[in-house]
């Protein structure tokens, strides 16, 4: 049994571990009592707590019920049939540490329409209430709670005996194993993906049912629907529906293809997910918020605009990983970089990494549309009070953890490549979980800060196109393999401006000015710097740096890789 590594966030210790496996499951139930019968005041709810103590906590926490059990048992039954019995086309995942490559059915989209079809037909045919599991909504969290206790130790007694693959192991430590999990893909028997379960079937499909849960409890209650309701409703359901249109692509992910099922993924799913991030609507149920026409489709259109960007971002990766490449990005061949890793087989692998589009603003850029739209389906609450707004802040804390886990990840596999990618990044070098830090050299304010450049004879604008694409894309000297750093093109001058080999001056050298003299010596100097540079390298290291030079040039797609001589 292979044992896999995982980078984990430094923050992430045995203490951090033990606080969320302890505090997570009341957090829930306070959540709850406080949106629903303590009219969404933290201030209530402490006073109430302070007043009764331990015993006050115990008498909120509602106790499982038969209900409660009979609810979840028929979703979680249902959805399973849906994930086993649909058709779907085949899809593979992303090869894992271990050399193993899961394969998929895509059927979540028809399972989505399925399971909403159904859980509205059931109510307007008067067969099933949703306002039922809105009244018993404690109930069936408490059940959870349990229920998926019991399901996380039964993955790690799985993961210790009978795991799926040899993406799998034991950290030694009976705290990080139950936390993280043991297996990266556990599956029971050969078709049931227990991860697809419960991220997807079970934890994402319950945030579009209590979404629409909601709406109809207070239709149901109140005679109409507000309009805060009604566009906290929409932008849910068109983020979930964004998620199941680009399944495929979430099993590509960390969540999937990084993160083993323990409780972090697997509990977070089956119990944080329903509740958590369903709040800010089981808020607005007894809170209805009256925003007016038009700033409610304010509110609308910018949620939407933000959710199809954390979609198209996810789109281009995608399509980008498809076609290895060769598409189109912003109407442009894409810029790359093409990455080498060794799994833990010791097999040698290649990754492209994509640097253009979305991916090539910032690192974790999608991540910036995805917590907008977060607050634009909760902001329909205004600010009356704080609680709502739990999720838009456990959701930033989150892909921050997020970003630096995946950023220490692909560090670790990817090395120098990973270095080059980072510098390759236009504008800031990270967006979430890293420095806020501008491209370019720093301004040298003993120097006399920022120096304007002087007009060149229109006979000096002209750059040849072959030596400024070389110059930009190719690799420069170095064990990091980084690349050049891009010296300012106005100044370069064509060929015949440049010294000739018998070291006579251009014909029109006495048209230029002493600066623009200097300017070409120090051009000359760092020309030959480099070339002292590449001199050093050795012969396989100048055919790797050509094949990346040929790598990033669109129009080199299909010219084979130079052998090693």
């Amino acid at each position: 049994m292979a044992e896999a590594t995982t980078v984990h966030s430094p923050l992430v210790t045995y203490f951090s571990m033990l606080s969320l496996l302890t505090l997570c499951p009341p957090f829930v139930i306070l959540l709850w009592y406080t949106m629903v019968h303590a009219d969404g005041s933290i201030t209530q709810t402490f006073d109430y707590l302070k007043q009764h103590g331990l015993q006050g906590f115990l008498d909120i926490w509602p106790r499982p019920t038969s209900i409660a059990w009979k609810i979840i048992a028929v979703y979680a039954a249902f959805e399973a049939a849906l994930q086993l019995l649909l058709p779907g086309k085949t899809v593979k995942g992303p090869i894992s540490p271990a050399g193993n490559q899961p394969v998929y059915k895509a059927n979540g989209m028809a399972a989505y329409f399925v399971t909403l079809i159904t859980y509205l037909g059931l109510w307007w045919f008067g067969i099933f209430n949703p306002t039922i599991v809105y009244d018993h909504l404690g109930e069936i969290y408490s059940a959870l709670i349990l229920g998926s206790f019991i399901f996380c130790i039964f993955l790690y007694i799985k993961g210790l005996l009978a795991p799926s693959s040899a993406d799998s192991g034991s950290s030694g430590n009976i705290i990080i194993d139950f936390y993280w999990g043991m297996e990266l893909y556990p599956r029971i028997g050969k078709n049931f993906d227990i991860k697809v379960f419960t991220n997807c079937r079970f934890g994402m499909m319950s945030w579009a049912v209590l979404a629409l849960t909601y709406c109809i409890k207070q239709y149901e209650q109140n005679g109409k629907v507000s309009d805060s309701m009604l566009v906290n409703t929409i932008l849910m359901l068109v983020y979930v529906t964004k998620f199941f249109w680009w399944e495929a692509g979430y099993w590509n992910t960390m969540d999937i293809a990084h993160d083993r099922a323990g409780f972090y993924i697997c509990w977070g799913c089956l119990v944080w997910v329903p509740s958590i991030y369903t709040s800010p609507g089981m808020y607005l149920v007894n809170h209805p918020v009256n925003l007016g026409t038009q700033l409610a489709f304010y509110i609308l259109a910018a949620g939407i605009l933000c959710i199809y960007i954390n979609y198209d971002c996810d789109r281009q990766r995608q399509e980008f990983r498809r076609t290895n490449g060769k598409c189109l990005v912003w109407r442009k061949a894409p810029s790359k970089i093409m990455a080498t890793y060794t799994t833990t087989s010791g097999e040698t692998k290649t990754s492209l990494l994509l640097t253009s589009g979305w991916w090539g603003l910032a690192r974790h850029f999608h991540y910036v549309p995805e917590i907008l739209g977060a607050f634009f389906w909760t902001v329909p609450a205004l600010f009356n009070h704080f609680l709502p707004y739990f999720y838009v802040i456990f959701l930033t804390i989150l892909l921050f953890d997020r970003a630096k886990r995946d950023d220490d990840r692909c560090r670790s596999k990817y090395g120098k490549y990973w270095k080059s990618y980072c510098e390759k990044m236009s504008g800031y070098e990270s967006v979430v979980g890293g420095k806020l830090k501008l491209k370019g050299k720093a301004l040298d304010v003993k120097a006399g800060g920022v120096k304007k450049k002087k007009k060149k004879p229109k006979h000096q604008q002209h750059q040849d196109p072959i030596s400024e694409v070389i110059e930009s894309e190719l690799p420069a000297a170095g064990d990091d393999g980084a690349a050049l750093s891009n010296e300012p093109k106005e100044g370069d001058v064509n060929d015949e401006s440049k010294l000739s080999e018998e070291g006579n001056a251009a014909p029109y050298d006495h048209q230029l000015t002493p600066s623009e003299k200097r300017y070409i010596e120090q051009r000359e100097q760092i020309d030959v710097k480099r070339l002292a540079k590449t001199a050093n390298k050795s012969h396989r290291d100048r055919i790797q740096d050509f094949n990346q030079y040929l790598a990033n040039m669109s129009e080199h797609y299909d010219i084979p890789k130079v052998g090693p001589g």
